[in-house]
């Protein structure tokens, strides 16, 4: 069965990133851009793609270029994707972010002695729970709202109504909040999948950080995800690997083992890559003609 980030609808929620391009090789979806030119290339849905273990990566490269797309770029993480060396078809399968995992196999829990005060003093503040999105859509647009004026989210983070509705509706998609006085302060939307969860998006409100509000809502969490082998809580914040940072250090109290994100591209179409590219400055970042340092650069960074 096609994960909820491979299916046509979730990638139709994201109008702001392209347009859906099926993938049916890779059991998936991706997002096609305009470039200069009238042009065009290929980016993975947020937060990651995910590519069917049994995937032929190459056919379904050799139907992204016959799309007559310049370029692809995406990340896939570990529970999400064929074996390694099934991506040495792209040019480049490198490192992105260090992701913190809760991982059931491994044997008993047990918090730290911060997070277990933390969480202590914010279960005896809100009141921390399994939701339904569809339910609280409202309050949740509320909040991701405030998080997304307080940070000036920008690009792919700037999701449409469009998106969350879908959320509200989409299989998979399970929401923990909490509540203080009957308000909604934190809440922590995950994608799951068989016995695979990933976090999608959380939020709180100023009054939810003052309570540490999402150390209740990620402790429910893992508690009602016990269908759930593995729960990936992502990484640190920004597109840098920042592991020791106050996001991540957050996360890693959850979580008893680490893995890494791929980003993974591959150039389609040489001769309109390279004179795309022509101005760019040296750099790793792909594709070399979305370079942040490019002139009048536009589109969303990976």
């Amino acid at each position: 069965m096609t994960h909820p980030y491979g299916t046509e609808r979730y990638a139709e929620s994201l109008p702001h990133v392209g347009e859906p391009f099926a993938v049916p090789e890779w059991d998936t979806h991706v997002l096609v851009r305009p470039v200069a030119g009238g042009r065009h290339d290929a980016v993975g849905p947020y937060p990651v793609t995910s590519i069917a273990p049994h995937a032929n990566v190459e056919a379904g490269l050799a139907r992204l270029a016959g799309g007559g797309l310049v370029s692809v770029v995406l990340v896939v993480e570990d529970a999400l994707r064929p074996p390694t060396h099934a991506l040495r078809a792209f040019d480049f399968a490198r490192p992105f972010k260090t992701h913190h995992l809760h991982d059931r196999t491994l044997g008993p829990f047990a918090y730290g002695k911060h997070h277990r005060y933390e969480i202590k003093r914010a279960r005896g503040q809100v009141d921390a729970k399994e939701i339904a999105l569809a339910d609280h859509l409202g309050d949740w647009q509320r909040l991701y709202g405030k998080l997304h004026e307080r940070h000036e989210l920008t690009g792919v983070h700037a999701f449409p109504d469009a998106h969350f509705r879908l959320l509200s509706d989409l299989s998979g998609v399970r929401m923990f909040g909490a509540f203080a006085e009957g308000e909604l302060v934190s809440a922590h939307l995950f994608v799951t999948h068989g016995n695979h969860a990933i976090s999608h998006l959380a939020a709180s409100t100023a009054r939810g950080y003052k309570l540490g509000a999402a150390y209740a809502v990620n402790d429910a969490a893992l508690g009602d995800l016990d269908d759930c082998d593995v729960i990936n809580f992502g990484g640190g914040a920004g597109s840098g690997d920042d592991t020791s940072g106050g996001l991540a250090r957050f996360k890693a109290g959850f979580s008893n083992r680490t893995a890494q994100s791929l980003l993974c591209g591959k150039v389609l179409d040489r001769a309109a890559y390279d004179k795309l590219s022509a101005d760019a400055a040296a750099s790793d970042f792909f594709p070399a003609y979305r370079s942040p340092k490019m002139p009048e650069h536009s589109g969303a960074e990976h």
